[in-house]
């Protein structure tokens, strides 16, 4: 991690020269202007940055930029440090994948709370798969074909560089961050249970009766999915690889035309050490339908690209049946998302189509069956 050097308002050429000849990319001349271009964003403060050098500037230095920037909520300072983190951890790997941005600079001010990273600016070559628009309204929510594979790819590629990785041991990310241990399976299940209680309170009176029994369902049967499957789990620390925490397909950037380029996984403000199936369950079942799933068995299809490249890079003793159940529990942890989404305070325009998605999965893939014996209603 380096320095933190407080961001100028506005951001200077000085303030530019400063970071960079910090992190090593400037060793000589200075940045003499800048363009911004300030970019939308629900979770951070995205700049562009188009940069002109004096003519004395060390060769082959960046001229387009992203600098990125932590929103003030509590949230977005733990988001913003936990980012600085994974980059800054990132540069340090030099067998790492190259499935992120190049990093140019990525600092955190601990008094402050305040952080940026400094990346480069790929879009005149890469473009997202998806909008987030486009992923949220669903009608458009399966990318073109050309953009999937390499997406599963680089998240294959990804895990397999982690699995089972010695870094585990010394928790410089979560492990497992609901699931670790009692204490922390105790406050995810109170925290579920508050925002299914809220969410009743507030929708119980539309809120179809079919959805309200799973919900009570897989709510009271937690407990046993935890203590008979995670609890082992991450107690041995098994099969256990960073995940992303976010893995939607707006989160990618995939080259514009066919070529070698890297695929990217953006946003990295949630890593933790977890399952694998976390995450694929996120990109394929959030916001696709049943029917989108299907087509030409398209969900099947990645897990099954998923498998495949994990073990060509290197992942041994894990079957197609464990990645299937991995599946099935990122489905069950991704149900209360949707109700969680809507304690927060999001619309029902985003929550609900999501929650039909969730729903629809975990019913097409017998989730219900990881859960033990149904409960009585009383």
């Amino acid at each position: 991690m380096t320095l933190y050097i407080p961001v100028s308002d506005p951001i200077t050429p000085a303030w530019l020269t400063a970071v960079l000849r910090q992190s090593g990319v400037l060793s000589q001349g200075e940045v003499q202007t800048v363009e911004r271009v300030t970019t939308s964003a629900f979770n951070s403060q995205i700049s562009r940055l188009l940069l002109q050098y004096s003519d004395d500037a060390s060769a082959g230095v960046p001229t387009r930029l992203v600098l990125k920037r932590n929103v003030q909520e509590a949230w977005g300072v733990e988001a913003g440090a936990e980012e600085v983190k994974f980059y800054t951890l990132v540069a340090s790997l030099p067998d790492h994948p190259a499935i992120t941005i190049p990093c140019y600079a990525a600092a955190y001010d601990q008094e402050s709370g305040n952080s940026y990273v400094l990346l480069q600016d790929v879009s005149d070559t890469h473009v997202p798969p998806l909008t987030r628009d486009q992923q949220v309204g669903i009608v458009e929510g399966v990318p073109p074909a050309v953009y999937i594979e390499p997406v599963i790819e680089t998240l294959a590629h990804l895990h397999a560089y982690w699995w089972e990785h010695p870094l585990v041991e010394t928790e410089t990310f979560d492990v497992g961050y609901w699931s670790r241990n009692a204490e922390r399976f105790e406050q995810y299940l109170q925290r579920r249970t508050t925002s299914w209680k809220s969410f009743l309170k507030q929708e119980g009176d539309w809120f179809p009766g079919d959805l309200r029994d799973l919900y009570d369902q897989v709510l009271g049967r937690l407990q046993h999915h935890w203590q008979h499957y995670l609890e082992p789990r991450f107690r041995a620390r098994r099969n256990l690889t960073l995940t992303h925490g976010d893995a939607y397909f707006a989160n990618f950037l995939c080259p514009q035309e066919p070529t070698p380029s890297a695929t990217y996984l953006l946003d990295w403000q949630s890593p933790s050490f977890d399952i694998g199936g976390y995450d694929l369950a996120n990109l394929c079942a959030t916001f696709w339908t049943a029917e989108q799933r299907h087509e030409a068995q398209r969900e099947e299809t990645i897990l099954h690209r998923y498998h495949t490249v994990i073990q060509a890079h290197g992942v041994k003793g894990y079957s197609w049946d464990d990645l299937v159940t991995d599946y099935k529990t990122g489905l069950i942890v991704w149900l209360f998302i949707p109700v969680q989404d809507c304690y927060d305070g999001a619309s029902k325009d985003y929550w609900w189509p999501k929650m039909q998605c969730l729903v629809a999965a975990f019913r097409d893939w017998h989730c219900e069956d990881l859960l033990g014996p149904k409960r009585n209603r009383t």
